[in-house]
C-alpha cells in the first residue's frame, strides 16, 4: 500500500524515526495508528458513560428525584473552595 502524507506529517514521521526510538518509518506510523485507535476507544467509552449519565438524569427527573439547583451550585462552590485550600 502506498500512501501520501502532507509535508508536515512527513516531517513528524521523519523526526520520530531519526530520534532512534523507532526502527522504521512504518513502525512510527503503526505506533501512531495504535494510539489513534486507543484515543477513539477512550472517546467512545466517555461518550457511552455520558449517555448513561444523561439517561440516569432523565430517569431521575421523570421520577421526581430532583435536587434544587441552588443546592447543587452551593455544593460545587464548596468543593471548588476545598480544592483551592
Amino acid at each position: 500500500m502506498n500512501i501520501w502524507l502532507p509535508p508536515d506529517a512527513v516531517a513528524i514521521v521523519r523526526e520520530k524515526f531519526e530520534s532512534g526510538l523507532y526502527e522504521s518509518y512504518a513502525q512510527v506510523i503503526q505506533e501512531a495508528l495504535i494510539l489513534l485507535e486507543e484515543r477513539d476507544q477512550t472517546r467512545a467509552l466517555r461518550t457511552n458513560r455520558l449517555l448513561k449519565e444523561i439517561a440516569n438524569g432523565i430517569d431521575q427527573a421523570n421520577t421526581r428525584q430532583l435536587i434544587d439547583a441552588l443546592e447543587v451550585f452551593r455544593t460545587l462552590r464548596r468543593k471548588a473552595a476545598e480544592r483551592i485550600e
